[in-house]
């Protein structure tokens, strides 16, 4: 037989062999579009100082049947790369037949002309074996593209392949997932690994030698490219053939245009030498990437590295509990919330502020009629009750002949209430996804389970609405919705600690038929339909993420498929509408689009840097604790009147105590924190490790100096002898004849003697605060206390006058209520849990002191080090929920 009539032999078996692939194809490119996100679906990364753009391929044009001119391929960030999102985008390459990529059950909408590939794959000079995500990762290197692929499903995390398209002008983007060695450990991704990322349009190609007589590739033969209705570009990439006993995949010729950028990582935990921990640490999971970094920054510090194992996966009540008791595992506890002031403590200790961060509503959500993302979304506190509370009537379909009665007549999903449409008004630029039913999107927001303070936080936010506190007391909206009954604040008070489904109920007989369900039938569960609507993710906030990267709602079919209820399935892209909670940290390294919310001040604001650091400027300080937070529902505040403000701003603390430990492990719990706490390497904002990581914001000065003070009270005295020449005590009043007792107070005014003894010389600082506040939110100056005795050390003494640092301002309480700032001066308190210690006024003048009297040394020291646990949480593919099938 002649080349040609075998090369048709094996051209006429095409259209039968795609044919028989196709379900394969199909299942490998749902996995693609479902996770990560592709072109146009996330906020663009933004570009850092490492943005690399380099040549790419020449542009195939299949009019001329001709290549043209050379395209670009720009990465966003380059270097120093964590787990997170970077923005790969191209010019210059041929343009695909579709706007967007989207796979269902019809032929004709699979398929995407000239496709894009992208991949993060190992070292500088990768094959195909090497990239991650591919049907050929893992296998033998020197057989390359002749091999049997294998499944695409990743040994590690899911895929992180990206698939996406080029548009008219020539250009397209996507945001790709990198992961480090501790996601994924077979690429092996860290900084002494290189990696790359590989872009590869599919620009057609006879790859699997129809038209060769010995079966080889030809890729300059474009005449299948579109042969027989199916496009070669297209189904090349991912389909095998048997070719003279010799497997070969058709993603041989697109592998001849790609284009290799490197990539380098940050160190991750994995980096710190193993041995002994110096300090252990617990919570909390919102700080855990703040927590990696400076982990890893101290452990490698050239000077003094500590090594600290914090447990981050543990939540804060876990955490301060943990801490109170003395566990062995909790030499640090880093918490939101503060511990209750009544709890006891096995040793004394103090409040360290680390910084800030804040709660993200992120969310994709994707117009139904382009296929492309919605990135602006504006929700009030009374929209966030209503998803919290199973509100909406899901499960709602026109003709049904039966409902659920704690929802019915509420809307169907977030995307047709009334309220929501009237806040974010699309003025004909977009179209909200519509809900028919449980083929719409579920908007119920994937949460993380457990008691923790991120939720405490959000739902006393909510409580301090008016509007969302009504509502939740049984009072409808505007339009008319309702509370679920079940969520009633008179059964269920926010706020609250964790979410807890309330709600298992369901239309009293079969909706689809009016009659009562057949107790051996697949929908004999109807009756407690509601409860298959919502179930918070207990594995922490990266399965969190993981699902809204997967656009995957966390609810269940109410349909038995054998016996079972199968989980509800991810959404493709362009036909995405999920919600979900998180931190700033998780939301800005994924470049999530959030959504902005309605601030005391009547504005509508993002969560970023600017916004944050606003709020920061806002707290106000509890005198029982010393901790501070945002002063939601308290009027005339500072915080109510800033319109810059992001209202979920939250602060971070670590508890730390102040004696009961070893002078060395007090030692390396002073240096840990004070790396992460000095502005030069801990809150200096950046990706490096030691750095403060996006998506957190600094201390305030008025945190740097409550910092500084609590750092100073850490740290172990120095012993006789030692060559230590400041030594820094507060002593109480000065009566008389010396310096003895506690602070006295006057009314508000808290005075309390510091001697401070350096190089001999004793000097006291009789210094004031004030405690209580001027009802404005923000927090008083103490005064100038008068001169008194002097007390004499060897070199002499003098006394002096010094201003206290702010401690007082109005307090939220953990109800969402607000009462004046009041303590027992002189009592034991949450901050000195011992009847030794001093109130946390105390700690602050003391920080003022220091600095005025130059024992800078105190203050900043060498870093210390942690080992945080990054968990590996996935979830598989699931069966699509619908309703009456």
């Amino acid at each position: 037989m002649s080349p040609r009539g075998a090369g048709a032999g094996r051209r006429r078996g095409l259209i039968a062999y795609c044919a028989a692939v196709l379900a394969w194809t199909v299942s490998f490119m749902t996995a693609l579009v479902l996770l990560p996100p592709g072109a146009h679906t996330t906020a663009v990364a933004h570009a850092d100082a490492t943005s690399v753009t380099v040549a790419g391929p020449e542009q195939w044009d299949p009019a001329s049947g001709q290549y043209g001119a050379r395209g670009t391929v720009t990465v966003s960030q380059t270097q120093n790369l964590v787990d997170q999102v970077v923005h790969v985008s191209w010019t210059g390459f041929t343009t695909s037949s579709t706007s967007f990529v989207s796979w269902d059950d019809s032929v004709s909408e699979r398929l995407t002309f000239y496709p894009v590939i992208v991949y993060e794959c190992r070292g500088k000079d990768p094959k195909i074996t090497d990239c991650y995500g591919s049907t050929h990762y893992n296998q033998d290197p020197a057989r390359g593209f002749k091999q049997a692929q294998a499944d695409p499903s990743a040994p590690d995390y899911p895929t992180n392949a990206g698939i996406a398209v080029t548009h008219g002008d020539h250009a397209g983007s996507v945001d790709l997932e990198v992961y480090t060695a501790s996601q994924a450990p077979t690429l092996g991704c860290d900084a002494t690994h290189q990696c790359s990322i590989v872009v590869e349009p599919d620009y057609g190609g006879d790859a699997l030698g129809y038209d060769t007589a010995d079966g080889s590739p030809d890729c300059t033969d474009h005449s299948l490219d579109a042969d027989g209705g199916f496009n070669q570009a297209n189904v090349q990439s991912f389909t095998q053939v048997d070719a003279a006993d010799d497997f070969q995949a058709g993603e041989y010729c697109a592998w001849t245009h790609r284009t290799v950028v490197p990539i380098s990582f940050a160190p991750v935990p994995a980096a710190c030498a193993a041995g002994a921990t110096d300090v252990a640490g617990e919570g909390t999971p919102m700080l855990d990437r703040a927590l990696t970094q400076w982990v890893v920054g101290s452990c490698l510090a050239g000077n003094n590295p500590v090594t600290v194992n914090d447990a981050s996966g543990l939540t804060e009540p876990q955490a301060r509990g943990d801490f109170l008791k003395g566990a062995p595992g909790a030499d640090l506890a880093f918490t939101s919330l503060p511990a209750d002031p009544a709890a006891s403590a096995a040793r004394p200790y103090t409040y360290v502020p680390v910084g800030s961060n804040g709660i993200a509503i992120a969310f994709f959500v994707d117009d139904p009629v382009t296929h492309l993302p919605i990135t602006r979304m504006k929700l009030n506190a009374r929209l966030v009750a209503k998803l919290l509370t199973q509100s909406y009537d899901l499960e709602h379909v026109q003709g049904l002949k039966s409902d659920t009665p704690s929802v019915a007549g509420n809307p169907i999903c977030l995307y047709n209430d009334p309220e929501f449409l009237a806040l974010n008004p699309t003025d004909g630029a977009f179209t909200w996804p519509v809900c028919p039913g449980l083929d719409a999107p579920n908007t119920l927001p994937i949460v993380m389970g457990g008691k923790t303070d991120m939720v405490r936080e959000l739902t006393t936010w909510i409580m301090s609405d008016p509007d969302a506190r009504a509502f939740l007391s049984g009072t409808p909206d505007p339009s008319g919705m309702r509370v679920d009954g079940f969520y009633k604040t008179s059964a269920y008070p926010y706020p609250i600690d964790g979410f807890i489904p309330q709600d298992s109920s369901g239309p009293p007989v079969d909706p689809t038929t009016g009659l009562p369900y057949d107790p051996a039938g697949d929908r004999r569960d109807y009756g407690s339909l509601k409860s298959f609507e919502w179930s918070p993710i207990q594995s922490g906030l990266d399965d969190v993420l993981r699902h809204l990267l997967r656009a995957t709602a966390t609810c269940s079919g109410p349909v038995l498929i054998n016996g079972v209820h199968p989980k509800c399935a991810g959404l493709h892209l362009g036909n995405r509408g999920v919600i979900a909670i998180m931190d700033t940290g998780r939301a800005s390294a994924f470049s999530l689009p959030t959504a902005s919310l309605l601030n005391a001040a009547g504005n509508y604001v993002a969560p970023g840097a600017p916004s944050m650091t606003a709020a920061v400027a806002d707290y106000v300080t509890d005198a029982k604790t010393g901790t501070q937070s945002l002063p939601w529902g308290v009027a005339g505040t500072d915080y109510a009147k800033d319109a810059n403000a992001y209202p979920l701003t939250v602060p971070a603390y670590a508890m730390a105590p102040t004696s009961g430990v070893s002078a060395a492990k007090a030692n390396n719990i002073a240096n840990f924190l004070s790396a992460v706490t000095d502005n030069r390497s801990g809150q200096l904002p950046g990706t490096t490790p030691g750095e403060l990581a996006p998506g957190y914001v600094p201390n305030s000065a008025k945190q740097a100096v409550q910092a500084g003070a609590a750092i100073a009270a850490i740290r172990p005295k120095a012993a006789p002898g030692s060559g230590s020449t400041v030594t820094v005590t507060a002593t109480g009043p000065v009566p008389t004849g010396g310096v003895t007792g506690t602070p006295t107070t006057s009314g508000s005014v808290v005075v309390t003697p510091v001697t401070v003894v350096s190089n001999g010389k004793t000097t006291i600082y009789r210094v004031t605060s004030t405690i209580g506040g001027n009802g404005n939110g923000s927090g008083d100056t103490g005064g100038a206390a008068g001169t008194g005795p002097g007390t004499t050390g060897n070199g002499g003494s003098t006394s002096k006058g010094v201003a206290g640092a702010p401690s007082g301002g109005s307090t939220r309480s953990l109800s969402g209520s607000t009462t004046p700032a009041a303590a027992a001066v002189g009592a034991a308190a949450p901050d000195t849990a011992g009847p030794a210690r001093f109130v946390l006024p105390t700690l602050l003048v003391i920080g003022v002191v220091l600095v005025a009297a130059g024992p800078a040394g105190l203050l900043l020291s060498a870093p210390g080090g942690t080992g945080a646990r990054i968990r590996a949480l996935t979830s598989r593919p699931r069966p699509t929920r619908r309703f009456g099938k």
